[in-house]
């Protein structure tokens, strides 16, 4: 026994020399790069890969490090799905982090995929309630009936009455319309003119002559970046004078280089993010730094996938080494409790899959900066 454990010693001493070997852990996200919105979701994915390269770098979270495994739904919800589904096979990730819209995330609970996967999705960019109470399922942002009340007190405010909306004739526009209807009561506002468009178009001709012969002091517009753009560049170019509203997945940038300056001037837009054209907080003054070294794309969404990654960092951290696994991460997200992300707060629990409710508004200035 002696001359065994003699011959033994030296090797069990070289293991012990031998550094652990990093656990890596992957993430999915399934994104609209083959569709209108392609320059969005690429800047979103260079966000995700930057970050997690960051962390990597420095040998990961508590020596667990992530790789990233990315789809493409074309901004189709049966694609997403299909794509979800995918990544889950042939890489098991952990959870899925972001998505665009609602229409992708509710086919993955209609179809049951993440359940019967057991891993969560993190931060969809969607606020319809339809997918709030879903335990598969982590929101950072507020909901589209928060975001269109704090517009409706807005326009309220500087005195109109009569609005209209323009929407995306899709259930996430369908939705909003009902949603814009619904909070515009709460501000003694009426809807007096709806006009819509088709998913992945930007025919808003129609909208534009619905709306106009109404003749609404303000328009709620509903839809991706270059639809908004398109519709108000068309609306003002007909000589529609109302002021104009829209919602936060509509970027300040992608509208004006849709419309015109001239167009998008004056446009309020809710955002469920803090400000980030200023070092507002030091959260904001983190990620424009990130944003700086590694030349990005400053953006609001873009920004949310950044808070994203970083959320779920924080759950990494806490994760029990014994149970690396979709359901593992959430009880570790769940006891993150409320967590002050450098002035910019979320609350997580067992039934707190809502973290934030904060709406603001922006407006597009004079020159087409965006100002508070």
């Amino acid at each position: 026994m002696r001359t065994t454990l003699r011959h033994l010693l030296p090797l069990i001493a070289a293991l012990l020399l031998v550094p652990g070997k990093a656990e890596t852990v992957t993430v999915g996200h399934v994104g609209p790069v083959s569709s209108l919105l392609r320059e969005l979701a690429v800047s979103a994915e260079d966000t995700l890969n930057a970050y997690f390269q960051e962390v990597n770098a420095k040998g990961g979270v508590n020596g667990i490090k992530v790789k990233m495994a990315y789809g493409d739904d074309a901004f189709n919800p049966q694609k997403h799905a299909d794509e979800t589904r995918r990544i889950i096979k042939e890489t098991s990730p952990i959870a899925m982090l972001g998505a665009g819209g609602s229409a992708g995330p509710l086919e993955l609970l209609r179809q049951n995929i993440l359940s019967d996967a057991k891993i969560p999705l993190i931060a969809p960019i969607s606020g319809a309630p339809a997918l709030r109470n879903n335990p598969w399922m982590y929101h950072l942002r507020a909901s589209w009936v928060e975001e269109m009340n704090k517009l409706g007190q807005q326009m309220a405010s500087l005195g109109h009455q009569r609005i209209g909306v323009f929407y995306q004739n899709d259930p996430d526009g369908k939705f909003g319309l009902f949603a814009s209807r619904q909070e515009a009561k709460k501000s003694n506002l009426e809807v007096v003119a709806t006009g819509s468009y088709e998913k992945n178009s930007m025919n808003v001709e129609a909208a534009v002559k619905t709306i106009l012969e109404q003749n609404p002091t303000a328009v709620l517009m509903l839809g991706t970046d270059d639809a908004c753009g398109a519709f108000l560049k068309a609306y003002r170019k007909a000589g529609g004078t109302a002021q104009m509203y829209t919602v936060s997945v509509v970027g300040a940038k992608e509208l004006i280089a849709s419309a015109g300056v001239d167009a998008a001037r004056g446009t309020g837009i809710s955002q469920v993010m803090p400000f980030i054209y200023t070092d507002s907080s030091q959260l904001v003054k983190d990620y424009r730094a990130f944003v700086k070294r590694n030349k990005l794309k400053l953006g609001y969404i873009e920004f949310e996938y950044y808070i994203a990654a970083r959320v779920l960092t924080e759950g990494l951290k806490k994760i029990d080494k014994g149970n690396i696994t979709g359901e593992g991460l959430m009880t570790a997200i769940d006891s993150l409790g409320t967590l002050n992300m450098g002035g910019f707060r979320l609350t997580f629990g067992p039934n707190q899959r809502v973290a934030s409710k904060f709406v603001e508004v922006t407006v597009i200035g004079p020159t087409g900066e965006l100002i508070r």
